[in-house]
């Protein structure tokens, strides 16, 4: 680099640097997130699995770095709720855990369960301000602090002998973090005779009761993504705000992510090689010092 270049970047620092102006704020506002993702298919081709809008909160502190009236960059930091109400129903297995040897059976369930994932979001867009309108746009990244869920699974099915079990229901209360491989919730039981031995599930069941014991969690603990948005400003500092992000990693592990149509030949899990992406919309109202 020759002595002139460099000279013309320091005049050019020397001008630019001072017309930037470093501003705060707060922002706050509800998430409607899903997943985009593959469903499960039966073996007619017909779906299994509904990704369906869940309803969750943002809230934090947004920061602006103006390079003059009309163009420059906003990063914010947000605890924001993601997730996705999720449904399956159709052919499934069940396995019993409780005897000697499990007890493998086949039949129908239906599982209905609404996931909240708790994220520091860490977006960094650039904007242009075109009076009152602001547009912006740039990436996110993400960290996942926690991971519940709630919601019930009815399951009915036919034992390897031939045994029709009653339908039975449970309760799903699940910390994707805290639970551990076939933990469960309570001490009081479904009981079902078969033969001269009984077959028993709880009835309030953790996270992994029906995983895999590798200790894999099933969501993964960063995302990264991009984000699209339009601001109206009612005044000089107050604002609306509606935002979309796009998750372009999978946000789940395939280690625990089981199919619950079929078990393999062996009667072992069949792990799922697919790609489950968040989708999350935003509206905002904020200030901006």
């Amino acid at each position: 680099m020759t002595r002139l270049t460099c000279l013309v970047i320091l005049l050019f620092c020397a001008t630019w640097l001072p017309a930037q102006k470093l501003s705060g704020g707060f922002k706050s506002g509800l998430n409607f997130s899903t997943f985009r993702g593959p469903s499960e298919m039966n073996a007619e081709g017909e779906a299994l699995e509904q990704f369906k809008t869940n309803t969750g909160f943002h809230i934090g502190a947004a920061f602006r770095l103006s390079f003059s009236d009309y163009f420059g960059l906003r990063a914010e930091l947000l605890y924001s709720q993601k997730g996705v109400d999720y449904t399956y129903e159709g052919q499934s297995y069940w396995t019993f855990v409780n005897t000697s040897t499990p007890q493998y059976t086949v039949g129908n369930r239906v599982t209905i369960i609404s996931i909240n994932n708790s994220y520091i979001d860490l977006p960094l867009m650039a904007y242009v301000r075109l009076g009152r309108l602001e547009l912006s746009g740039g990436i996110n990244a993400s960290v996942l602090l926690g991971s519940i869920g709630t919601g019930d699974l009815t399951y009915s099915g036919t034992t390897q002998g031939g045994v029709s079990l009653d339908p039975f229901t449970l309760a799903l209360d699940f910390n994707y973090f805290r639970d551990r491989y076939q933990g469960y919730n309570t001490y009081e039981n479904h009981v079902f005779p078969v033969g001269n031995s009984q077959l028993e599930v709880p009835k309030n069941i953790g996270a992994y009761y029906e995983g895999a014991d590798n200790g894999e969690d099933l969501f993964k603990r960063t995302d990264f993504g991009l984000n699209a948005g339009i601001s109206f400003y009612l005044n000089k500092g107050l604002y609306l705000g509606f935002r979309a992000n796009f998750g372009l990693t999978d946000v789940t592990n395939t280690q625990q992510d089981i199919s619950r149509f079929r078990l393999d030949a062996n009667n072992g899990y069949i792990f799922r090689d697919d790609v489950d992406k968040n989708l999350s919309f935003q509206t905002s109202i904020g200030f901006s010092l």
